[in-house]
């Protein structure tokens, strides 16, 4: 029968689900804290914090809780307050124990930056990879988005630096390129 969906049972509750764990590739699960408890490749896991939320501030509770592993880096967009265009840059990645790694955002977003996660394209289609827009609080207008949206867009306040998540699970980060500009001037131009 074309159309229909193939439900499993998920590996704690025995709810019907058609969620499959994309990183073991063993469970299925019907909930996020599920996938957690019964994936079998990610053990650390299990017993960590629960992951931040869009919109909420992403920073580790201590500066102590940051491994020492050697940090990695992603290229992002950078929107700065005081210049006319948007540029790439490299950002930071340090494990903190979660299981999406946490962007070093200083000196570009200060204090602590809150963050929205860009989900669908200009068509309205779930982007394959998500954009996460990090902001800081200070409250001069952004030139840069001013620059994008041809000043139709409402000032947008602070700087800004754009990450593009490594799939739809946002567990991860890619680098951002040029062409993921539309969809954040269709972001500014309609969205705030």
């Amino acid at each position: 029968m074309a159309g229909t969906a193939s439900f499993r049972r998920c590996a704690v509750c025995d709810r019907q689900t058609a969620l499959w764990c994309s990183r073991c590739h063993e469970v299925w699960y019907c909930s996020a804290e599920h996938n957690i408890q019964v994936c079998t490749t990610v053990p650390f896991l299990q017993h960590s914090e629960p992951l931040p939320r869009p919109g909420l501030s992403i920073a580790c509770s201590s500066l102590e809780t940051i491994a020492e592993e050697s940090p990695r880096s992603v290229q992002a967009i950078f929107f700065p307050v005081n210049e006319d265009h948007p540029r790439m840059i490299a950002i930071e990645l340090r494990d903190c124990g979660r299981a999406c790694p946490v962007p070093v955002l200083e000196p570009h977003c200060k204090g602590t930056a809150n963050s929205v996660v860009l989900q669908r394209a200009l068509n309205k289609d779930l982007l394959r990879y998500p954009l996460r827009l990090f902001c800081d609080s200070e409250r001069h207008a952004n030139r840069a988005v001013q620059r994008i949206t041809s000043g139709l867009a409402k000032p947008f306040l602070g700087n800004a630096v754009v990450l593009k998540c490594n799939g739809t699970r946002r567990a991860d980060y890619t680098n951002a390129t040029e062409h993921d500009l539309p969809t954040l001037s269709a972001y500014f131009l309609h969205c705030q």
